[in-house]
C-alpha cells in the first residue's frame, strides 16, 4: 500500500496557509526536506509524525491516511448515494445504516459533513431501523459541533419516546438560547437601542410570519373544511394589516403567504359553490407568480410594513432540485432571503410545486371552467429545468 504522507503534509500545510519554510522552522528541518517529503523523495523520520501531525492540527492516523482531497472526494460520493438511497420509496434500510457508519467513522470532519440533516432524509432516518444508526452519528456530530440546529430539529423529529429526553437533556436547554432571543433581550436590558431595533423587528416579522405561513398556530391537526376556512378568513385580515404600506401588488416579503392564501381561499370559494370567485383568486396568484419569477438579478424586496422596514430582504433566481435527489434535474426558482448581521432565514417560490397544488383534485370542479386550462398553461410556462451536471453552484 502507497503511504500518503507526503500528499497529506502538503494539503494540511495548504489548509492552514503554512510555507513549506514555516513548517520547516516548527519542525526543526530544513524547508528542502519538506519539499521532498511532498514530492514523495524521501519519507519523514519516524520520530518526527508525532510533530508534524502537531505542527498541522491533525492526528498521526490522519498524517497517515489518504490525501486530505481524496477524502473530501470519497465523504461527497458517500453522502450522494446517502442521499439517493433515502428519497426512494423502497430504500434499503441496511445499506443507509452501512453508509451512515461509514460517515460517522470517518468523514465527521469533512465539509459536508452536515448535509445528511438538511436533504429530506427524515422519512429514512425515522425508520426503527436505521434510527440508532442516525442516534450515534447524531451524538458525535454534536461532540464535534455543538447547539447544530439541524441536526437537533430532526432528532427532535424522529427519535422515540424512550431516548427523546436524554437527548434534549445532553443537547438543549429549557431556555430560548437562539442568538436572536439572547439579543433581543441583551439590547434592551441595556437601553441599546440602536442595536434593539434591529433585533425588535426580526422578532417581530418572525411572529407574523408563523401566523400567516404555520397552521399549526391556527388549526388542529385533523381540522375541519369549516376551520380551514375560518383561518383563511384570519391569514387575509393579518396579511391585510402587515402589507398596508404596500406601494403595489408585486413581489414583497409576504409573496410565500399570499400565493398560499391564494390557494386557500379558492378552494373556500369551491366549497361555498362560488366558481368565478376561486378563479378570480387563482389568478391573482397566477399574476403574482408571474410577476415573481421575472426576478433574476438579486433585487431588494419591500416589507410592504413600516414597522419591519430596517429589515433587508432580497429575491433572486437560483436553481434547486425540488426532490432532493443529486441526479435529477434543476428548477429555476426564486429564492427569498433576508440576512440581520451574519444570522438569516430564507423561503423559496417553486412553480413546479404551484403548478402541482394548481392541478390537484382540490380544483378538479374547475377542469371545465373555459379559463382554467388557460390558468395551467401560464403557470407550466414558468417551469424552467436543466440537468444538474451542468447547473452552476449558487
Amino acid at each position: 500500500m502507497k503511504l500518503m504522507i507526503g500528499e497529506n503534509i502538503r494539503a494540511y500545510r495548504k489548509k492552514h496557509d503554512l510555507t513549506q519554510e514555516e513548517l520547516a522552522e516548527r519542525l526543526g528541518v530544513t524547508y528542502q526536506s519538506v519539499s521532498r517529503w511532498e514530492n514523495g523523495a524521501t519519507y519523514p523520520d519516524l520520530e518526527l509524525l508525532p510533530a508534524i501531525a502537531q505542527a498541522l492540527s491533525i492526528t498521526a492516523d490522519e498524517l497517515l491516511g489518504m490525501p486530505e482531497v481524496e477524502k473530501e472526494k470519497r465523504a461527497t460520493e458517500t453522502l450522494d448515494e446517502l442521499r439517493r438511497e433515502c428519497v426512494k420509496p423502497d430504500y434499503d434500510a441496511d445499506r443507509i445504516v452501512a453508509l451512515l457508519r461509514d460517515i460517522r467513522r470517518n468523514y465527521l470532519r469533512c465539509n459536508d459533513a452536515w448535509r445528511p440533516w438538511v436533504e429530506g432524509n427524515t422519512r429514512a432516518f425515522g425508520d426503527p431501523r436505521i434510527l440508532p444508526e442516525v442516534r450515534l452519528l447524531a451524538n458525535a456530530y454534536l461532540e464535534l459541533y455543538p447547539m447544530r440546529e439541524s441536526v437537533i430539529a430532526t432528532m427532535s423529529l424522529i427519535e422515540d419516546e424512550e431516548h427523546l429526553q436524554d437527548f434534549l437533556d445532553t443537547h438543549t436547554t429549557s431556555f430560548d438560547c437562539s442568538a436572536r432571543a439572547l439579543l433581543f433581550n441583551r439590547y434592551f436590558w441595556r437601553g441599546n437601542m440602536e442595536r434593539f431595533e434591529p433585533e425588535r423587528m426580526y422578532q417581530l416579522q418572525d411572529a407574523m410570519a408563523k401566523l400567516l405561513n404555520d397552521d399549526r398556530y391556527l388549526l388542529p391537526r385533523n381540522a375541519t373544511p369549516e376551520e380551514q376556512d375560518a383561518a383563511a378568513l384570519f391569514r387575509e385580515s393579518l396579511l391585510t394589516v402587515f402589507r398596508r404600506d404596500a406601494a403595489d401588488d408585486g413581489p414583497d416579503m409576504w409573496t410565500d403567504a399570499r400565493l398560499d392564501l391564494a390557494f386557500s381561499l379558492a378552494q373556500r370559494a369551491l366549497r361555498l359553490g362560488d366558481t368565478e370567485e376561486a378563479m378570480r383568486r387563482l389568478d391573482g396568484a397566477v399574476r403574482l407568480l408571474e410577476n415573481t419569477v421575472r426576478i433574476t438579478e438579486e433585487v431588494p424586496v419591500p416589507t410592504s410594513c413600516r414597522f419591519l422596514d430596517g429589515i433587508d430582504w432580497r429575491a433572486r433566481e437560483d436553481w434547486h432540485s425540488t426532490d432532493n435527489h443529486p441526479d435529477r434535474p434543476l428548477e429555476r426558482i426564486i429564492f427569498f432571503s433576508k440576512f440581520m448581521g451574519n444570522m438569516g432565514t430564507c423561503n423559496c417560490i417553486i412553480p413546479s410545486r404551484i403548478y402541482a397544488r394548481l392541478t390537484g383534485e382540490a380544483f378538479a370542479p374547475l377542469r371545465e371552467h373555459t379559463e382554467y386550462a388557460s390558468l395551467c398553461a401560464r403557470v407550466q410556462a414558468l417551469i424552467v429545468t436543466k440537468p444538474a451536471k451542468i447547473a452552476k453552484k449558487p
